[in-house]
């Protein structure tokens, strides 16, 4: 359960340390990849239920972030080979050796996208840091509920 100021009641005075260790879990994203969420998360779990908060929520982020990337990227490519056969098929049974309009549509689709999800995340990632900096326990979607239950003991 939380007050009107998003802290839970045991833990409404946190410290600046804890606040700066939560804020560069977030941002690690960009500044210290999966690494240093690990180690906040392993030099805090006994001292800080905050930063472990914190910590376990931008460590599955981080895991979650590699993994869409990952899958878009193998999806794109076999779009591009699957659709390059066949097209590369058609442009030679005709004779034609200009790159097919599909292939440049989807290769902007594919980086507009791609920038689209390496953006968003990092902004993300610098929102939820500047939140946990103001001492605010928000939550990633799908994430922060099932973190929050496991260091809290109970769900919010």
């Amino acid at each position: 359960m939380t007050n009107s100021f998003g802290t839970p009641p045991d833990q409404s005075i946190i410290q600046g340390d804890e606040k700066m260790l939560a804020l560069f879990s977030h941002l690690s994203l960009f500044l210290g990849g999966i690494i240093l969420p690990i180690i906040f998360w392993a030099t805090n779990k006994d001292k800080s239920k905050f930063v472990t908060f914190h910590a376990l929520q931008a460590l599955w982020f981080h895991i979650a972030y590699i993994a869409i990337i990952i899958i878009w990227v193998f999806a794109f490519i076999f779009i591009a080979v699957v659709g390059g056969l066949g097209l590369g098929a058609f442009s030679s049974a005709t004779g034609n050796k200009e790159m097919p309009l599909f292939f440049i549509i989807a290769m902007v689709g594919f980086y507009a996208t791609l920038f689209a999800i390496l953006f968003g995340a990092i902004g993300y990632s610098i929102y939820m840091g500047i939140k946990s900096y103001q001492g605010k326990f928000v939550k990633y979607p799908f994430i922060g509920k099932k973190v929050y239950a496991k260091v809290y003991g109970s769900a919010a």
